[in-house]
Order: structure tokens, then sequence, then C-alpha cells
């Protein structure tokens, strides 16, 4: 069975990826997340377009949300963030509040050093790209 791959597909709302491809998609492998690519959503295994941060798992995807689950790659920034290393963490993933054919809103629940973390984002337009803000 093939699953919807861009936004158009269904009808369904995609999701900013930031990955090099369609900049909005329905079920995304993975998102980079942050605006300096410190951040990553993937999984633990090494599956998706950019093959090291693995691919996320998405339980349900519908026109008002999306759930998932899967691995938050986080750059330590030791001694750098260019010369960093990534971390996975896992990560439970909301997509939520479509509008014009984009989820607009991302919330990400993980633990980071034995505390939990609620990490809210906004979709943003900024000239004519997207970022989370």
């Amino acid at each position: 069975m093939l699953l919807p791959s861009c936004a158009s597909a269904a009808g369904l709302p995609g999701l900013l990826t930031n990955t090099g491809g369609k900049p909005f998609v329905v079920r995304p492998a993975q998102v980079i997340y942050t605006g300096d690519g410190s951040g990553v959503l993937g999984g633990f295994t090494g599956k998706g377009p950019l093959r090291r941060f693995g691919a996320l798992r998405w339980s349900s995807w519908g026109r008002h949300q999306a759930l998932g689950s899967g691995a938050v790659w986080l750059d330590d920034c030791i001694p750098n963030c260019a010369k960093g290393t990534f971390h996975p963490y896992a990560v439970r993933v909301h997509a939520f509040a479509p509008s014009a054919g984009h989820f607009t809103r991302l919330t990400l629940r993980y633990t980071f050093e034995g505390r939990e973390v609620v990490d809210r984002r906004r979709l943003v337009k900024v000239g004519r790209s997207y970022t989370y803000g």
C-alpha cells in the first residue's frame, strides 16, 4: 500500500520538513525543526533521506492533527555546532492547527538529562520560505 507523500495528496495537510525535498510532506520520515540544523526528528533506524537519523513512525495523520513517535536527534555542539555529535532521545510528536494545507503547530515531548521537555513550535513564513519559531 502506498501512502501519500506530498501535502496535496488526499487533501491532507503537510508538515514542513526542511530536509531538501518538497517543503511540506504528509507523513515525513524526517523533519529538521531548528533553523540551524541542530535538531532533527527521525527514528532509531537508518532509513529516510538523512539515513543516520532514521524515520519517524506516524500512528495517525488526519485533517486536524498528526501523532507520531521516534527520536529527536540533538547536536551537543561540542566543541561547536558544526563539529558536534548528535544524540537521540525518544520523542512523541504532535502536529496540529492546519491552515492553507499545512500544519502550523508542532509539539515535541521528550526526556533530556532527567527532565521532561515540552518543545512547542510554530510555523513562521520568512519572505518566501518557512521555518519553525
